[in-house]
């Protein structure tokens, strides 16, 4: 025989003055803890209950314009995640369910009066599994998604994702004129760290600089690894200036940045390259791209470990 897992709460919503008792009697004895109510009041107070399971609601009424459903509504799936079960009386018309539980998001069932306490059991227990299997579902898809946008070395954004952001915060910004700056990272010399090390401490390598990153960096930013030892920074609604400061807060922070395990151990420096957007006056996101990229090989060529923004003339020294 079931037993609910970890004494579910459910609430029993008689709003009808049935003699419910026996319905509640029978669910606690198959271990669920029972809450009942005989007034709207009551039953607000036991539906705002975070840990309410389910409930079976015995209404005075079956239009959802009412004060009643208005305010059971709010409380019930589709609304919050809580299934219910509806219990309308014995001679009521099947159609005038319709609009009660037409809502294809709603995990709700009903049956009529007279009824067998087993029955209503298997009913609210059939729509806990359907809650529990499309929690999972959810779950589950969170997760793809997540692997989907995220580069699994350093859990920033992948290069699939930063550039669809990339096209949005583009296309966003010559809608509204807001400023977006972009900012393009270089590990400084990774190639000789790898080749003097492992491929596995060049992935430590990897994951410091992208927690430096990520922490220097707002939650409305879009920090990513595009390529092995190369990262950038989306920064929406920034100017210039503001985007040459978090550089340069990002450079501070690595300056002096040693990483080591227990074979090896290199200094980490890093060149970086931005440029800005106002709305106006580039094609496209490849042209930004382009113009931090300029950057970026003018702090190379300057002689690295440092932060370069792009001007109209030419790159220009930023650290």
């Amino acid at each position: 025989p079931h037993s609910a897992s970890k004494a579910q709460l459910l609430a029993i919503l008689d709003h009808r003055g049935e003699d419910l008792r026996r319905l509640g009697e029978f669910f606690a004895q198959r271990g669920y803890h029972v809450k009942t109510s005989s007034c709207l009041e009551q039953s607000m107070e036991i539906l705002d209950n975070k840990d309410l399971a389910a409930a079976v609601v015995a209404p005075l009424t079956l239009t959802p314009e009412t004060l009643e459903w208005q305010t059971l509504l709010a409380r019930l799936s589709p609304t919050r995640e809580v299934p219910w079960l509806l219990l309308p009386w014995q001679d009521v018309d099947s159609s005038q369910l319709t609009e009660l539980l037409h809502h294809e998001m709603a995990l709700a069932d009903w049956v009529k009066l007279p009824f067998e306490p087993g029955e209503i059991e298997a009913r609210v227990r059939n729509l806990l599994r359907y809650h529990d299997l499309i929690k999972y579902s959810q779950s589950r898809a969170k997760l793809l998604e997540a692997q989907l946008i995220t580069d699994h070395k350093t859990e920033l954004s992948n290069d699939r994702h930063f550039r669809d952001r990339f096209t949005q915060e583009f296309s966003r910004s010559q809608r509204h004129n807001n400023p977006l700056t972009l900012l393009l990272l270089d590990i400084d010399d990774f190639k000789r760290i790898n080749d003097s090390s492992s491929y596995e401490f060049g992935d430590t390598v990897l994951r410091t600089v992208a927690e430096v990153i990520r922490h220097s960096v707002r939650n409305i930013d879009i920090p990513a690894r595009i390529g092995g030892d190369e990262y950038a920074v989306l920064m929406p609604d920034t100017s210039l200036e503001e985007g040459v400061g978090v550089a340069n807060r990002i450079l501070s922070t690595t300056a002096g940045l040693v990483v080591n395990d227990q074979k090896f151990q290199t200094e980490v420096h890093l060149s970086i390259g931005t440029a800005s957007f106002n709305g106006n006056g580039l094609k496209d996101t490849s042209q930004l791209f382009l113009q931090a990229n300029e950057a970026l090989k003018a702090a190379k060529s300057a002689g690295k470990n440092r932060v370069y923004f792009y001007e109209p003339t030419l790159p220009s020294s930023a650290s």
